[in-house]
């Protein structure tokens, strides 16, 4: 699988997970937190598959630290504004990466595997 659709396949399950999080109320329940991790996992492997396309160089080194630092990164946003436990927080983390990752599937449906991207500013 490509990584791109890796991305959007993680987010959108990421995404989804984390809304079912938010419906059921999180607490201290074993179903909620799974919920949690789990998508929480998801999320940041979205984010290190994205990641590691923003490098266009062969140096897998390079791709791996720019995946690492992305996931990272995601972590970083979500956590920094993070209330204590709120699960509607989470609620909203994960329509955002819910509706990204959905988007990106379905910009990615109709273009062939083979064929690059078209446009102005396309490589």
């Amino acid at each position: 699988m490509p990584p791109a659709k890796l991305a959007a396949s993680a987010a959108l399950l990421g995404g989804v997970l984390w809304i079912l999080h938010a419906l059921l109320g999180g607490g201290s329940d074993p179903l909620p937190s799974t919920l949690h991790f789990v998508g929480l996992a998801a999320l940041l492997l979205a984010a290190a598959a994205f990641g590691s396309t923003l490098v266009k160089s062969d140096a897998v080194a390079m791709r791996v630290v720019v995946a690492f630092a992305s996931a990272l990164l995601v972590l970083s946003l979500i956590e920094a504004f993070r209330m204590s436990d709120t699960p509607w927080y989470d609620g909203f983390w994960g329509a955002v990466a819910a509706l990204l990752g959905g988007v990106a599937l379905l910009r990615s449906r109709g273009r062939a595997p083979g064929r690059p991207p078209a446009g102005a500013h396309a490589r």
